[in-house]
Order: structure tokens, then sequence, then C-alpha cells
């Protein structure tokens, strides 16, 4: 019984760190870009973010790297009649980069997503385009990049080797695409926590 409360916990946990996760992952996003994004309900329910936890091989092709952030994109479940000019579609994501033994620990982020075809195959969905990479000598523009979707509960970034140096090793980085109705919960539940907190410094 202690196991099964014990497994229950971890997963419980797991839970909420990833909500967590992808809730920096919308703080971030609106630092870095400058807007209060998303701050409409509309651009809320459009969004979908979560972690990115992945294992990266090295030039031999044996697992040497960890992979570790989040990531936001508004392009899951959508057409591309979905998106225009006003409604562009939207990947970004900012992850660490460290090797097995815990040295080398660095960051990119990827942003300026383009998407160019969505195509489907089974349970999986692939959203092809580009992107800019930020590697150690700068950042590289017009990165080819899928971004496939398993079943609404994996996501898969290839990234395009040749113009990265093949830094990401040779398969993709994946990540965990929490429960929606978990996102909204989270997201409720820290808009109303403001509100507490902003009604308490006024009460001061």
């Amino acid at each position: 019984m202690s196991n099964k409360n014990s497994f229950r916990k971890s997963v419980s946990l797991f839970t909420a760190l990833l909500i967590v996760t992808g809730a920096i992952a919308i703080v971030t996003y609106s630092l870095s870009s400058g807007e209060a994004y998303p701050a409409k309900g509309k651009d809320r329910k459009d969004m979908t973010f979560g972690a990115i936890s992945s294992i990266q091989n090295n030039e031999q092709g044996e697992p040497s790297w960890i992979i570790s952030g989040h990531w936001i994109t508004n392009i899951i479940n959508k057409t591309m009649d979905s998106f225009n000019q006003t409604n562009p579609a939207k990947f970004d994501s900012w992850v660490y980069m460290v090797m097995l033994d815990g040295t080398a620990m660095h960051k990119h982020s990827i942003s300026n997503f383009s998407l160019s075809d969505i195509s489907n195959q089974d349970n999986a969905t692939s959203y092809k385009g580009t992107v800019t990479v930020t590697l150690k000598d700068g950042p590289v523009e017009q990165v080819p990049i899928e971004v496939k979707v398993g079943n609404n509960h994996v996501i898969g970034l290839s990234i395009d080797s040749a113009k990265t140096n093949n830094h990401f090793g040779d398969t993709p980085i994946y990540g965990i695409i929490p429960p929606k109705d978990d996102i909204m919960k989270m997201m409720s539940q820290m808009g109303n926590k403001s509100k507490m907190d902003m009604h308490m410094n006024m009460s001061k």
C-alpha cells in the first residue's frame, strides 16, 4: 500500500512540475516578447505549453546530453487555415543542455517560428517550418524544424542538423503535453492568486 501511495505522490508531483514549468514558459514569453501574453481568455485557450525532457546523442550516436526546459505554442490541433498575418502560428522553446556527467551546461532558445506545412499520419501530426536557434556563435536563422505531436501527449522537435552543426544529435528533442484541463486549472489558480495578492497589498 505504501508503495502505491508513494507512486501516486510521485506522479502528482511530476504533473505539478510540468504545469508549473509551462506556467513559467508563459511568464518567460511575456517578458521576452514585451507582450502581456496570453492576456485575453481566447488567447489563453489557444496556447498549449509543457516541459522538455530529453536525452540527446553525441557525434558517435551515444547518449551524452540531457536537455531540459519548456515550450509554448498555438499550433496543436490547428490547420493551415487557422493562421494569418494577424494571427500567426507561434512556437517558442527555451532549454538547458548539459552532459550526463553534469559538465558543459549551456542554454538555447528556439523562436521566430514560421509555419509552412501541416500533415497527419495515424495518431501523429507534423508541423513543419523554420525557426531561429541560438548557438554558441550566435543565432542561426531559417533553420528547418519539424514539430511532431503524438496522440496529443508527446511532442518531438527535429531540428535540421546541417544548419546547427548536428548540435542536438541525431534524435528528436522530446517533451510532454500536459492534459488541457490541468493547464487551464493552473492558469485559473494563478489568476486567482494574483488577484488575492493584489487585494492584500492594497489593504496594507
